[in-house]
């Protein structure tokens, strides 16, 4: 998302199930939201890149637990 302020970019994403037949807001799944607080990005690439990374981390971290 672009900032109005300062024209730069801010990393958000949403973690959703590709399951058709799981609730539209299943539990446990993250909501639309900014990914890197505070972070400005230069370029809208940029952003993208840091919420995939974000959302990747989460995914993987969540797998691993018991």
């Amino acid at each position: 998302m672009q900032l109005i302020d300062n024209g730069g970019w801010a990393a958000y994403a949403a973690l959703r199930s590709t399951d058709d037949e799981a609730p539209r807001e299943p539990a446990g799944l993250l909501p639309y939201q900014r990914m890197a607080d505070d972070a400005v990005f230069e370029s809208e690439a940029a952003a993208l890149a840091a919420a995939r990374r974000v959302a990747m981390a989460l995914i993987v971290s969540a797998n691993a637990a018991p």
